[in-house]
């Protein structure tokens, strides 16, 4: 992600990201995020350190001191069982993961197992952007641009399909003992 996105990201008060295939990339490793590159047909080497660096650079909203977004992220099981396949990247991914599901910070994650069955979020991933002084966004992103839902309706349709995930997800308390277990 990067043009408008990075822009529209770096102003919001509230993040809301429903992830089903990858790691959000607010909190993917700097391999996970190289390799998640390559796998998406970007092969150019420099090409690739510079979604890195620009996925690593959307990272300091995480950490900066004034104005930090609250993140609420739900990930669905099947992007940690496909990345459990690459043990090189699997454990420090889930160990970031743990660090931020852990620290006392504005963020938080939930998995949405398997067991949950059906969900709300079967369209897709999406992210709900947040603002003080303006309306709020949807962002669908496509393999090669993204779509920017801004209709009140548009938008509300995902805070439902949000909030129904975030029902049926774990409870945030138990993502660091289910990562762990899913590592060992």
């Amino acid at each position: 992600m990067g043009g408008p996105y990075t822009s529209y990201e770096a102003g919001a008060t509230g993040i809301k990201i429903f992830e089903p295939q990858y790691i959000p990339g607010l909190f993917q490793t700097e391999a996970y995020a190289a390799a998640v590159a390559q796998a998406t047909l970007i092969r150019n080497p420099d090409d690739i350190a510079r979604a890195v660096e620009a996925r690593m650079r959307r990272q300091q909203l995480l950490t900066q001191q004034e104005d930090r977004p609250f993140v609420w992220a739900v990930i669905h099981e099947a992007a940690l069982l496909m990345l459990r396949s690459h043990p090189e990247l699997f454990h420090p991914q889930v160990d970031r993961l743990i660090e931020l599901a852990e620290a006392p910070n504005d963020v938080t994650i939930q998995v949405l197992t398997m067991s949950a069955g059906l969900h709300a979020g079967m369209g897709g991933p999406f992210v709900i952007l947040d603002y003080e002084d303006a309306a709020a966004i949807t962002f669908l992103e496509t393999n090669t641009d993204g779509l920017y839902l801004e209709k009140p309706t548009e938008v509300t349709r995902y805070r439902q399909s949000f909030d129904r995930l975030v029902a049926k997800a774990l409870d945030p308390d138990e993502v660091p003992a289910y990562l762990r277990a899913l590592a060992a």
